[in-house]
């Protein structure tokens, strides 16, 4: 399951406070020299302020104003993207977003900035959008599309401030694309786990179980000794994934694991050579893993489902039960209106501060309640 990568970089601290990179660009644009559009500068500052919206129908909102002053500005289609309801919509906003940055920037920019794309404030929500894009696209099982684009962005910024090299490593060693791999691995030659343990499985992978794979192992320990216990399933992947990584530490096994699975099971028995040469008695005996099921394996440990949390919320709803079947909406909005599309509660836009349960809302509510809440169930609702 790939995901996005910008945070490589080797944090000072593991207490480093959180920067938001994206309220930092909006800053820099304001002092920037380059010539750009009045209404998609307009645009894009409505965009800024919808970055720091936490309500999800504001931030739709405030990308239809931005859209409405200009069909070029692509973070705003990119931001209706990311509330998409289907992975297909999705993928057309994201590919709405690719084109409007592309005609925001011209032909021009794509034969005289290549090589300083991202360098260039302006040329960021273009390569934002391609990046979800074809985040989007690997996703949805459209793997090779996804892969021209991860190239064809390293090609425009070589520099990969995005951290695309690792998104790209990861898919071509899962596709069995290992010359192209092999490629990349040397082009960009660096000391992190992503890179020493993708040479370990691409050695295996060529010649299988030899000196120099065995070696390679050996320095892809060396690099980041956490990596075994969470790739052999003898640590559970963490259900959130950390903000920044240190080459070397826990975080960045976690990291490394969570993106580099999917390539792992796909190399026949890589897996179980690797966990037999390291060495360490494992929690349960090694077995061959299926690639689909060990992604999804992955993901629901490391993701929350939104199923639950909205169960956990419903449940919760009784708490502020009143007049009859009312309860007062005093909960997340993006649950709120989850809850109100599968039918168990009123539409809670409005100025009233309370939303109605339906009859099937009311009844699931209170099988949650005791379920969840056993102790307190005796007491409330």
């Amino acid at each position: 399951m790939p995901r996005s990568k910008n945070k490589r970089k080797k944090s000072a601290s593991a207490a480093a406070p959180t920067l938001d990179l994206r309220t930092l660009e909006a800053m820099l644009s304001q002092i920037g020299h380059f010539e750009s559009d009045d209404a998609l500068d307009a645009a894009q500052a409505i965009v800024f302020d919808a970055w720091e919206a936490r309500d999800r129908r504001r931030r739709i909102a405030l990308a239809k104003e931005a859209l409405a002053l200009s069909p070029l500005c692509a973070d705003a289609h990119l931001l209706l993207a990311e509330e998409a309801e289907t992975p297909d919509e999705a993928i057309a906003l994201c590919r709405e977003a690719v084109q409007a940055g592309e005609r925001a920037l011209g032909t021009a920019a794509f034969e005289d900035d290549v090589g300083d794309f991202w360098g260039l404030i302006e040329t960021r929500p273009y390569m934002r959008a391609r990046h979800t894009l074809a985040i989007a696209l690997w996703q949805a099982g459209e793997r090779d599309e996804a892969v021209i684009h991860y190239q064809d962005m390293l090609r425009l910024n070589p520099d990969d401030n995005q951290g695309i090299r690792y998104l790209l490593l990861d898919a071509l060693l899962e596709l069995g694309r290992d010359d192209e791999a092999g490629e990349l691995l040397e082009r960009y030659d660096e000391g992190s786990a992503a890179w020493a343990w993708s040479k370990t499985l691409l050695s295996f992978r060529r010649e299988g179980d030899c000196a120099a794979s065995r070696e390679a192992l050996a320095r892809a320990i060396e690099a980041n000794r956490h990596v075994p216990a969470y790739l052999f399933g003898r640590k559970k992947l963490p259900r959130t994934l950390p903000d920044y990584i240190g080459w070397g530490d826990q975080n960045e096994a976690v990291s490394y694991v969570y993106d580099a699975a999917g390539a792992w099971a796909a190399a026949a028995g890589a897996l179980a050579w690797a966990q037999a040469v390291a060495g360490g008695k494992p929690a349960r005996a090694p077995q061959e893993r299926d690639l689909q099921q060990m992604q999804l394996d992955i993901a629901e440990t490391v993701r929350p489902g939104l199923d639950q949390i909205d169960d956990a919320v419903l449940a919760l709803l009784l708490l502020g039960r009143h007049n009859g079947d009312r309860v007062w909406k005093a909960f997340d909005w993006n649950a709120m209106d989850r809850l109100h599309r599968k039918g168990y509660i009123s539409d809670p836009v409005g100025k009233a501060k309370s939303v109605v349960l339906t009859e099937e809302g009311l009844q699931k509510a209170e099988r949650l309640f005791k379920e969840l809440f056993p102790k307190a169930a005796s007491h409330y609702p």
